[in-house]
């Protein structure tokens, strides 16, 4: 059954040259009625952006949009911490931030109060998720691309150095601004069938990565971030060969 289209490709919302989506266009004919499957096809994060700003009234009407996300019971508790004083966007970096964010001009910190009973499957960390890719599609359709950041330092640092309410705990930072010209078309790495379970569980295909060390990079990451600021302000130039990196594997 082909009831979607199957690749950016196949969509007419956003030119299409050499194998790169060209969203840059959407800056000078935004085009909020884009079709979903078209703007779901041709999003793609970026974390460099253009010099011209977006105006604090779009940032404001994006959020309000987004506002319409799916939240846990219907509660709707997101706060939106919007930053763009490029002395906040740098201390952030220095505290180990991912180091693209000391470039970035304008960033927000999605905050959803996090006093449920469900903790098992933490209701706040699903809602703040679902309003976060609310943006990022709708931010897209104006032209406007982001990134979802979660390489930041330890919640309770953030609320301590936001002032943030203790019930509101930070999920994740996200930059954006204006796209530059143009961006990849990446393909998906696996094909439907390879990720639907019917009714159990089947992992008898299952290969796993051996090169990521995430144990030890758990270790060395929890001992980085329980460091002083001032300290890892020190050691920032060192720390970024240890940065996450993409893995452009297939594994599961």
């Amino acid at each position: 059954m082909n009831i979607f289209k199957k690749s950016a490709n196949e969509q007419s919302s956003v030119p299409i040259e050499k194998g790169m989506i060209l969203p840059s266009m959407l800056i000078q004919k935004p085009n909020p009625d884009m079709s979903l499957q078209d703007a779901i096809l041709t999003r793609r994060t970026v974390r460099a952006y253009e010099s011209k700003l977006v105006p604090f009234d779009v940032f404001e009407e994006l959020i309000r949009i987004s506002m319409n996300a799916p939240s846990a019971c219907n509660e709707q508790r997101w706060r939106v911490l919007y930053l763009d004083k490029p002395e906040v966007l740098e201390e952030l970096y220095y505290r180990g931030s991912a180091a693209f964010i000391k470039k970035t001009k304008q960033a927000f910190i999605i905050l959803y109060n996090n006093h449920s009973d469900n903790l098992e499957y933490k209701d706040h960390i699903q809602s703040a998720a679902s309003f976060l890719n609310t943006f990022s599609l709708v931010a897209h359709s104006l032209g406007i691309g982001s990134c979802w950041v979660g390489h930041l330092p330890n919640k309770k640092e953030l609320q301590r150095f936001f002032k943030i309410h203790k019930v509101y705990e930070p999920v994740a930072l996200v930059t954006f601004g204006y796209y530059r010209k143009k961006v990849k078309i990446k393909p998906r790495k696996k094909d439907v069938q390879n990720i639907i379970d019917k009714n159990t569980f089947d992992g008898l295909d299952l290969v796993f990565s051996k090169s990521k060390n995430v144990f030890i990079r758990r270790i060395f990451r929890r001992l980085y971030y329980i460091l002083p600021p001032l300290v890892r302000k020190k050691l920032r130039n060192n720390s970024l060969p240890f940065e996450k990196k993409f893995y452009n594997e297939l594994y599961d």
